[in-house]
């Protein structure tokens, strides 16, 4: 059999940005947020961030030292940082938050394995610790049974001051509504705009959904994360919110607040920067549907109609848990079809 060979100058073709350009764009996607941080003043937040990103780097260091080889790398380490610091309230304690970080990241990476063999991720992990073990400073739900009984939820956490409103967020809903969404028979509420801007919320991630946005957006663009499963994530948690949110309290369905579930919890960030960790997902694009799709649902019975500190975060962890199972249906799949694929090209070569 003739075997035609060419040889080129280029001969490795990448279909994705490499690993080290993927973390420095995804860390930079994040450092606008830091940047209004410190330009509205929450020193606290930055503090916190910071520490959990020199606990983050110090782990990786005495993991390097322990195992005299590297491992991951710094900018992996710094990206973990940044990721667990993002969902830290403000008044967590710098100190416990170092030791935290520092203590959870060494001892998850030897549970767990490094990144690309890790089943679980290492910054939800982290972050429930963090959250058991200072689970005072993180605040409650901030949606309550009779707010939900109203029907309105929203304009309770408006009107209650719970969520401030934006000085000018009534000028950008009356400019949205008047030249963009009446066209599409869509009107946004007063105090929306608050949800997309700043929300004030104690823990970082929470607060900028716009700049969330945009980033996804410019990462998406360059190829360094796929859409697949957030968009599954979403879609699911959306129309679940939608027609169960409010059942249980009022005994309507579909009519339940789908912004505000989005927009709260830090369920954006969570979807974007964490439900697609490295060697965490399947591969496969059924697989890859399969896992967003069971996102979605454990963000429902975790976060409920939203304003959860926490139920983003416990989302990924359980996700992660069936990840294995559906990664080893991949497997036997792909089993069958490499013999099947073989026993065919035995017999045409017959």
């Amino acid at each position: 059999m003739k075997i035609n060979t060419k040889l080129r100058f280029s001969p490795f073709v990448h279909i994705s940005p490499a690993l080290p350009n993927t973390i420095v764009i995804m860390i930079a996607a994040i450092l606008p947020q830091l940047v209004f941080l410190g330009i509205y003043k929450d020193f606290k937040a930055l503090l916190v961030i910071a520490m959990s990103v020199l606990a983050s780097v110090a782990a990786e260091v005495v993991d390097n030292f322990i195992q005299k080889k590297m491992t991951v790398g710094s900018l992996v380490s710094i990206l973990e940082g940044l990721i667990i610091g993002m969902f830290l309230p403000e008044v967590y304690p710098p100190v416990l938050a170092f030791f935290v970080v520092m203590c959870s990241l060494f001892v998850v990476k030897y549970c767990f394995g490094g990144l690309a063999s890790n089943w679980a991720n290492p910054t939800a992990c982290t972050i429930i610790i963090a959250w058991f073990t200072g689970s005072l400073f993180f605040p409650d739900f901030q949606l309550s049974a009779e707010m939900l009984e109203s029907a309105n939820p929203a304009s309770m956490l408006f009107s209650m001051d719970i969520i401030p409103l934006n000085e000018k967020a009534g000028i950008v809903s009356n400019f949205l509504n008047s030249h963009i969404l009446n066209h599409f028979g869509f009107v946004l509420p007063d105090g929306y705009t608050s949800l997309f801007w700043d929300t004030h919320a104690l823990i970082p991630a929470f607060r900028f959904n716009l700049l969330t946005l945009g980033a996804s957006l410019i990462l998406a663009s360059l190829s360094m994360i796929d859409l697949m499963i957030p968009v599954c994530y979403f879609t699911v948690y959306a129309v679940l919110v939608r027609l169960f949110s409010l059942e249980p309290f009022t005994g309507i369905t579909g009519q339940g607040d789908i912004l505000l579930a989005l927009l709260t919890s830090g369920t954006l960030f969570c979807g974007f920067f964490m439900l697609s960790w490295y060697g965490t997902t399947p591969m496969s694009v059924p697989g890859k549907i399969v896992y967003g799709v069971l996102a979605g649902i454990a963000a429902f019975v975790m976060s409920g109609a939203g304003t959860s500190p926490t139920g983003a975060v416990f989302t990924v962890i359980l996700v992660n848990t069936v990840s294995p199972i559906i990664q080893l249906f991949e497997d036997k799949c792909y089993n069958i079809y490499k013999s099947l694929t073989l026993k065919s090209r035995l017999e045409h070569e017959r």
